[in-house]
């Protein structure tokens, strides 16, 4: 197969996925006109816009992305506003596929095929959480797609593109040893060996020409269409920098430096919206919760946030244990298929930087959905537990690409292969049940 060929087939795979999703993206929010779910009170606020509204809101860092999508749709002629939003819904899905799909495609060895890539990233968008017998489909946490938010889905194409450019970031600099050169050996890479000492480093391009503006670029739009992806990413790659500078005595503070830099356009974007919905009343308090209770505030006049600790902790083991294992259920079981990877082909999995960023992204969103809530006025908007369907998502994604490239392994990792075809399917069939639920009846909770 030649070059152009080859390229002609990725890229039909690429668009016939899109599209494919596309459609089925558009049908569920169309059918939720005659449900209850989030797109109402969303709808109501985009058929609201006008052009001063959207300066105001983009000056006060609201998550107005999917609003603006919806209101120029249905600007250019879509006067239902129902598929006005299932269009813009629709289109961000299919463009978080092609997002997930190029980069996986860019980092997939040749011999992967690419027709079994882009039904394995087609399957990302449309699993479940496993949903054990006698159980409700959703239980308001723990399922990786949920189909019922817009603003959760508008912003997977920025989501998905920083997590994969930061992990060609650290594949470009991997390696690095212990105590960093001061120059490079003969023969050896220049990447990131820097010549010239210490702060030579500050020389040394970490960005490629094109991240250079699209890193930031997609860090400030994803807090536009939803502040989740900063709540889960920004300790994940604080961890990565502090573990860098703890690897190498801190000599790679120039590279951390930049890397933090990048985030502070999306940071005061983060600032302007606690600041817009909040306002003055804002509070930061620490909660007792009892074991296996969840969190009720009242309904009061301003808002906050507020840190949970478990009472019973400290009263009793017993129930301290039944409260930690029923929270790691919410990762365990939206996330079976790549946590099985991680058993059972270790090695390779923990070597992509993409599948080490999602995995810690899951777990900043499992911790921030258990111990933070909002407080007040807020306190039933649950928006922390967003950031936990996202890291889901995220390990999702960067799973997709391993398993994948595994079957172009066929004399290794059959236990991989296998029980990860196993463990794909009862996702795909749990993900099946549930949105033929949601087109039976037009709803999501049940």
């Amino acid at each position: 197969m030649t070059d152009r060929s080859a390229r002609l087939t990725k890229a039909a795979w690429a668009l016939l996925g899109a599209g494919a999703l596309f459609c089925l993206t558009y049908r569920v929010v169309f059918n939720f006109r005659s449900g209850d779910s989030d797109y109402i009170d969303h709808l109501s606020w985009a058929m609201g816009l006008s052009w001063p509204i959207i300066l105001e809101g983009i000056r006060q860092g609201k998550e107005i992305l999917w609003h603006i999508f919806v209101w120029l749709t249905a600007s250019a002629g879509v006067r239902n506003i129902w598929r006005a939003a299932a269009l813009a819904t629709a289109g961000a899905n299919a463009a978080a596929y092609l997002v997930v799909y190029g980069c996986l495609d860019r980092r997939a060895p040749e011999k992967t095929p690419r027709w079994l890539l882009a039904a394995v990233v087609l399957c990302v968008f449309t699993v479940s959480s496993l949903t054990l017998p006698g159980g409700p489909y959703y239980v308001g946490r723990g399922a990786v797609n949920p189909w019922h938010n817009p603003t959760s889905i508008m912003v997977r194409p920025f989501a998905a593109a920083v997590l994969f450019m930061t992990a060609d970031i650290y594949d470009r600099r991997r390696g690095v040893p212990r105590r960093l050169p001061l120059c490079p050996e003969e023969g050896e890479s220049p990447a990131f060996a820097f010549p010239g000492g210490f702060w030579a480093q500050f020389e040394t391009p970490v960005f490629t020409r094109s991240q250079l503006v699209l890193y930031p670029l997609c860090l400030v739009l994803s807090a536009y269409a939803k502040p989740s992806f900063l709540q889960i990413f920004g300790p994940a790659i604080f961890l990565f920098l502090l573990a860098d500078l703890i690897r190498t005595r801190g000599m790679l503070l120039p590279f951390c430096v930049k890397m933090a830099a990048a985030f502070l356009p999306a940071v005061w974007v983060l600032l302007q919206q606690v600041g817009s919905l909040f306002g003055n009343g804002f509070s930061l308090g620490v909660t007792a919760l009892a074991a296996e209770a969840a969190p009720v505030t009242p309904h009061s006049p301003g808002a906050g946030i507020s840190i949970y600790y478990l009472a019973d902790g400290w009263t009793g083991f017993g129930p301290f244990l039944r409260t930690i294992f029923h929270d790691m259920k919410m990762l365990a079981l939206p996330c079976a298929f790549p946590l099985f990877l991680l058993a059972a082909a270790p090695r390779r999995a923990w070597r992509d930087a993409g599948f080490r960023l999602g995995l810690v992204c899951a777990l900043s969103g499992l911790l921030g959905a258990m111990f933070l809530h909002e407080t007040g006025e807020r306190s039933w908007h649950g928006n922390f537990t967003w950031g936990q369907y996202l890291g889901c998502w995220l390990l999702w994604s960067a799973a997709a690409g391993q398993y994948a490239s595994l079957w172009g392994r066929r004399g290794q990792y059959r236990l991989a292969r296998w029980g990860g075809a196993a463990l794909l399917a009862l996702h795909l069939a749990c993900g099946a049940a549930y949105l033929a639920a949601i087109l039976r009846t037009g709803e999501y909770y049940f």
